[in-house]
């Protein structure tokens, strides 16, 4: 079962990051490979809410964990779902105080199953497609982290 896991830091506090990320309905608003979402069986804090993509075919997502406390958020959807050859895809975000700067770390998981000749190839438009593009955005909307001098 392939794992990808990405991960950045921002220059923002993790209340800050966290406040965006556990929206669950705002993701198309800060991540530039995704359209705008809508929310059944919401509110958006919910687990169980469903996020459902109107311009990209109807595709939901259900949020399965909503961890303030850990600020950290998942998600899964159907097989096949997204064009994607997958089954069993989940999904995690997660944003920790970098506390020595006040940034933020923010690390973001997928795990899925798929068919062992689609592997690099689901693997790489996961990663590329999905996940760097959303790091990069958080890190143009708080600014990109700077190493401790």
């Amino acid at each position: 079962m392939p794992q990808i896991t990405e991960s950045t830091v921002v220059s923002a506090p993790a209340g800050e990051v966290w406040a965006l990320l556990r929206d669950f309905a705002a993701i198309g608003d800060w991540h530039p490979a995704l359209p705008p979402a809508e929310i059944e069986d919401g509110p958006a804090d919910r687990v169980g809410c469903v996020r459902v993509y109107p311009l990209a075919g109807g595709h939901r997502e259900t949020m399965v964990a909503l961890d303030d406390q850990q600020r950290r958020i998942a998600f899964t959807f159907a097989d096949h779902a997204a064009g994607l050859p997958v089954r069993a895809y989940t999904s995690t975000i997660t944003a920790r105080p970098v506390t020595v700067t006040g940034h933020t770390y923010v690390e973001w998981s997928s795990r899925f199953d798929c068919d062992e000749a689609d592997e690099d190839k689901v693997t790489a438009q996961v990663r590329d497609g999905i996940m760097v593009p959303g790091l990069r955005a958080l890190e143009q909307r708080f600014g990109p982290g700077q190493p401790v001098p």
